[in-house]
Formats: C-alpha cells, structure tokens, sequence
C-alpha cells in the first residue's frame, strides 16, 4: 500500500498547489478586465444626453462603434491570455483526477477483500470521504473553467450583445460555481481525513490494519 499512500500525499499536496495557482490566475484576470470596464461605462453613457454634440448626424451611432472595436480590441486579448493560463493549469487538473481515480480503484479493491477483513470497512471509510471531498473540490473548479471557455469563445466570435458582455463579465470575476466558504470547508474536510488516515497507520486509534496492507508508516 506504499505507492497508494504516497499518491495521496501527492494528491493532497496538488490541491493546494492547484487551488493557489488558480486563485492567482483569477486574481490576474480580474485586473486585466478592470482596464476594459471604463469602456463599457462610456458606451453605456452614449444612451444619455450629449448636449451640443447630439446636433452631430450618427454622432451616437459612431461613438458606439468606435468605442465597441476599442473594448473587443482589449477585452479578448485579455481574456485569451488568462484562458491561455487557465488551460495550462487545466493540466494539472486531469493529473490530480487520474491519481483520485487510482485511490478509488484501490478503495474498490479494498472493498472487495471486506468479507475476508472487515477490519479494512474502517479504513475503506476514510478513503471514500477522501475522495468524495476531493471530486467535489475538483467539480467546483472544472465546471467554473468550462464556464470560461464558453465566455471567451462567445466574445471571441463577436456579435454579442452590450448587456451580455457586462453579464459575462460579471460572472467571469465572481466566479459563481466556486464558493469560498465551501471550498474552505472541504479542504479542511480533507486535512482532518488525512489525519484520521494518519493516525489509523501510526497505531494511534483502535482500528486494526491487516498486516498485508500495512507495509508502510503513514
């Protein structure tokens, strides 16, 4: 069981790597779309009264296009190179799931032995809240890039209306699929997991480890 409890050292260890090296890729993004907001204000003032300017023919009509290049001119150079980064990380992701995939099938082998140990139901528990608070960590961040996939991609192609531009780039800064008092929750749900697993590996509980899966100190 060496290799099973090193990759979830690993595991955990990649959690926190991937969650701070989002967090700063976000915190990056936002910043970028701050530099565009001032154009989107300007457009959205054209609907306003322009004094003497409104005697000019198509004066709002004019602005309005000007101003819309300008803000698709820096808005998805912007966006594209936080996708660019988000993809990037979006590699480590997989790599974390194929090590939470190698712990399942491990657990669903453990499983499998119960009837002849059921001293191992214990410990089949520990790992399954592992990997229930790690698929949930992981949902919340996959299914926030596939959300930014899908505004850039949208901007990308233009045509998209100015309501709908100010609504993406509302959800792409709050980030509505990543709560983060949930996201705390589960990562210190994780770390008092780990340590139960700790603990049961160093004999300091009352749970038995069959001897043919304890071959190494946890």
């Amino acid at each position: 069981m060496a290799r099973e409890l090193e990759i979830l050292e690993d595991l955990r260890e990649g959690i926190d790597s991937f969650v701070e090296r989002w967090s700063k890729i976000q915190r990056s993004s936002v910043k970028s779309i701050q530099a565009v907001t001032n154009t989107l204000v300007q457009i959205e003032h054209l609907d306003g009264p322009l004094g003497k300017l409104d005697g000019y023919q198509n004066i709002r009509e004019n602005a309005r296009g000007k101003l819309l290049v300008n803000l698709f001119d820096k808005l998805v150079p912007a966006l594209e190179s936080s996708i660019k980064e988000f993809s990037k990380l979006m590699r480590m992701f997989e790599t974390l799931k194929q090590k939470a995939s190698t712990i399942q099938t491990f657990t669903e082998s453990l499983r499998g032995s119960i009837e002849n140990s059921p001293e191992l139901e214990d410990l089949i528990g520990f790992l399954d809240l592992i990997i229930i608070s790690v698929h949930e960590v992981l949902d919340m961040f996959e299914a926030e890039f596939l959300v930014k996939i899908t505004i850039f991609r949208d901007l990308e192609e233009g045509g998209v209306e100015l309501g709908v531009v100010s609504n993406y780039l509302t959800i792409w800064t709050a980030e509505p699929n990543i709560e983060p008092n949930a996201l705390e929750k589960l990562l210190k749900d994780l770390d008092e997991h780990f340590e139960l697993l700790r603990d049961v590996f160093n004999g300091k509980t009352g749970i038995r480890i069959p001897d043919i899966y304890k071959k190494a100190s946890y």
